[in-house]
Parts: structure tokens; sequence; C-alpha cells
């Protein structure tokens, strides 16, 4: 288990009810720009506490929304939150195995995922995967944490790694981008986001830096509010040094 409750209670804190990882609606609204998911069936994958899916039903119109994820917690956390909007008829959660994913050819018109990617050791298969389970035409919507060629023996990263209870399995751009290719996706595209995430990210260490992370430590425990500023600062001089390059991917099934 990665995310422990007390951990996704911290990361509530900072990034929002049912967000695990930063950006919350203005990134989900970003990643889907331009496309029209209304009446749509959509896989998240890594769907965490499920304040995405909420937002991808409720406010960007997916008539049909399946959340999978690998540590049940989530999903008994995601559907506690789905129940109490009312959203149950059109979002549900399924609890998997890393590996294939439990569905039929073609049941998708968007497979989605946000900062998930990063945890997954296989990405070549998943992108397979992925690819199995759209419709033709339709598009996978991804928001992951690549890095810079080298950065594995970075010092700043390694430093930033040791602050938190996370397993990372770090690609590059270039290697995310023919890794899509090669998986069979046309129209792919990876956009660097660390410009903003920078601007996000100050703010954070900000907000632990002053009263805040006394009110976290009276929610989660002082250990675990000082881990959170630690994580935020090894966080943003990873983004400073361009070691950090959180990205949005696309890529569609041809038709």
């Amino acid at each position: 288990m990665q995310y422990a409750k007390a951990f996704t209670d911290a990361l509530q804190f900072a990034w929002g009810p049912g967000f695990l990882s930063p950006g919350g609606p203005e990134e989900v609204a970003e990643m889907v720009h331009g496309l029209d998911l209304k009446g749509a069936r959509l896989l998240d994958v890594g769907s965490g506490l499920g304040g995405v899916d909420l937002l991808l039903a409720g406010v960007h119109g997916a008539k049909d929304v399946t959340g999978i994820d690998v540590e049940p917690q989530l999903i008994e956390a995601a559907q506690q939150l789905i129940a109490a909007k009312g959203l149950f008829d059109r979002i549900r959660f399924q609890l998997v195995e890393p590996g294939p994913l439990p569905f039929e050819d073609s049941a998708f018109d968007f497979v989605f995922t946000k900062d998930a990617m990063v945890h997954i050791d296989d990405k070549a298969a998943m992108y397979q995967e992925v690819l199995r389970v759209l419709k033709p035409g339709g598009w996978f919507l991804a928001a992951d944490w690549l890095w810079a060629q080298g950065a594995a023996d970075s010092p700043v990263v390694k430093s930033w790694l040791s602050t938190g209870p996370l397993r990372f399995a770090f690609t590059t751009v270039p290697e995310a981008e023919a890794a899509l290719i090669a998986a069979g996706f046309t129209d792919v595209t990876v956009s660097d986001r660390r410009h903003l995430l920078q601007a996000s990210n100050r703010e954070e260490v900000a907000m632990y830096e002053g009263p805040a992370r006394l009110e976290l430590a009276n929610i989660v425990g002082e250990t675990m509010a000082n881990s959170r500023l630690a994580s935020a600062r090894g966080r943003q001089a990873s983004l400073d040094s361009g070691d950090l390059i959180p990205s949005h991917k696309r890529g569609r099934k041809a038709t």
C-alpha cells in the first residue's frame, strides 16, 4: 500500500477533496480541452479517491465512467464520495490487479489517467492495453510525471524522492512519445507543463511554511506534516532544476 489514509488526507489538504495530485479541476479541463465527452463511455486508470471522475461525469458530461485502481482502500473511499454526490448511476469503481485491463476490446470512447502512469513499470504493455480497449477513433488522455535525461542520477531528484512513501517509474519525454507511437497511437502529442506546476508548487511550499502546516499536523500528525513540507520543497527543486517535467500526453486510436 502506497496511499495510506493519513497520506491521502494530507494530499487532499493541499490539493482538494478527492485529489491525490496537484492541478484540480483546472488541469482536468485542460486535459479534455477541445474534445466532446458528452455521452461518452470513459475509463479512468488510477482513479484514486474519485475526485477526477466527479468532474469527468458531472462537469464534462461523460455518460459512463469506470474508475480502476489497485489499492482497495482507495476504491472504498471513491465509492463513498460518489455515493455522497448521488452519481452511482454514471460512475463506478473497480479494484484491479496490475497487468492486462479486465475489459473487452473497443469498450471505451476515452481512456483517461491523471498522474498514475508514473507508478506503472511496464508502460509499453499499458499503452497496448489502452489501445486495445479504445474504440476506433477514441482518445487516450494522460497527465504524467516525466523527467529529463540523466535525472535518475540527479542529487536534487534523489533528495526529493527520499522524502515520501511513493514509488515511481519515470521516463523521459522522447521515451514517452516513442512508446505511444510504437504502441500504435496516432496524433501523438506530449506537452511540457513544468512552468505551470512550478508556480503552483511555490504556493504549496509557502502554505506549508506558514500556519497551515500546524493545521495539517492537527489532522495527520507532525511527522506527516513535516514530510509534506519536505516533499513540496524537493519537488520545487526538481522542477526548478529542469529534472522533473510534468506533461500532458495524447494519442488517438486510428479509425
